[in-house]
């Protein structure tokens, strides 16, 4: 196969590409040749399902969508577009991914009764003035979220739902982040108000700073809109463009080595999950969006 110049940089990608029209196959490069098993001079021009060899792989090449679909013995993320089916092996990180929550529930295990225990003290306490009242109070509603994070790690119950305006979320973080924010130039525009569990919304917020804080650069942006019936709430950073926007969202992916496990975008993903949404991450203008949304009446 001779490829044209536009195919050439999609012939070194991990990710599979197989171009179609009028159901017979046009291209297809080499890593996706080889999720589907396939010899790519031998296919092209035959009919797609000669290449795919999967009725529900030619469905979606045909109707469009997402889909996670296991395929001779591997688990593929495929996307369609008119003409064009992405692949992508996701066996790895489906591993990875249970593993983590294998961890998250142990952790969640050892972490419930301490907790439990210092909650207990701090309701003993009794501050001597303001200043120490103003303390206790910001440790209670750390424990109180800390021990939310817990039980949603341990798949214990659904957070309970209450209306809030997502300023208040900030409020509460600026005072948990005060002083990694201090020297950082961080923009607020929260002006909606939401209807969720606001100790999983407020952890979220939390990770996608944090990763924002760690990776990104200033000026870092939180954000919020509403659009198609549903709630986007985004951190946006000044960061160089990444490769691999999808693959964030598994354990350990955007730090690389020596950057800790890399849970924090796996957990915002899985707390959204929770809250009836999702979660997304891209490259818009000059800025990468990581960000959930959640759907709204």
């Amino acid at each position: 196969m001779s490829p044209e110049a536009w195919t050439l940089p999609w012939e070194e990608a991990r990710e599979g590409l197989l171009v179609h029209r009028d159901r017979r196959v046009v291209y297809l490069n080499p890593a996706a040749a080889e999720l589907l098993a396939v010899d790519r001079e031998k296919v092209r021009g035959l009919p797609l399902i000669l290449a795919l060899r999967d009725h529900r792989l030619e469905a979606l090449a045909l109707e469009g969508g997402e889909a996670v679909l296991e395929v001779r013995g591997r688990l593929l993320s495929a996307r369609a577009r008119p003409g064009l089916l992405y692949l992508l092996d996701v066996t790895e990180a489906r591993r990875r991914g249970l593993e983590a929550e294998e961890a998250g529930a142990l952790l969640a295990h050892e972490f419930r009764t301490p907790l439990a225990g210092m909650a207990v003290l701090l309701r003993a306490l009794a501050p001597k003035d303001p200043r120490e009242a103003q303390v206790l109070d910001l440790l209670k509603k750390e424990v109180a979220r800390l021990t939310r994070l817990v039980e949603s790690l341990a798949h214990l119950r659904p957070g309970r739902r209450e209306a809030f305006a997502l300023e208040d979320l900030w409020l509460r973080l600026s005072a948990l982040m005060q002083d990694r924010l201090r020297g950082r130039r961080v923009e607020v525009a929260l002006g909606h108000r939401v209807e969720a569990d606001p100790e999983a919304l407020l952890q979220i917020l939390l990770n996608l700073l944090d990763n924002a804080l760690k990776y990104g650069q200033d000026p870092i942006r939180l954000l919020s809109r509403v659009r198609g019936g549903r709630l986007y709430l985004e951190v946006r950073d000044r960061g160089a463009p990444l490769p691999d926007y999808e693959g964030l969202f598994q354990p350990g992916r955007r730090g690389g080595e020596g950057s800790g496990q890399g849970l924090g975008l796996y957990l915002v993903r899985r707390l959204a999950q929770g809250l009836g949404g999702g979660a997304y991450a891209l490259r818009e203008g000059e800025e990468n969006a990581f960000g959930v949304w959640l759907p709204v009446d």
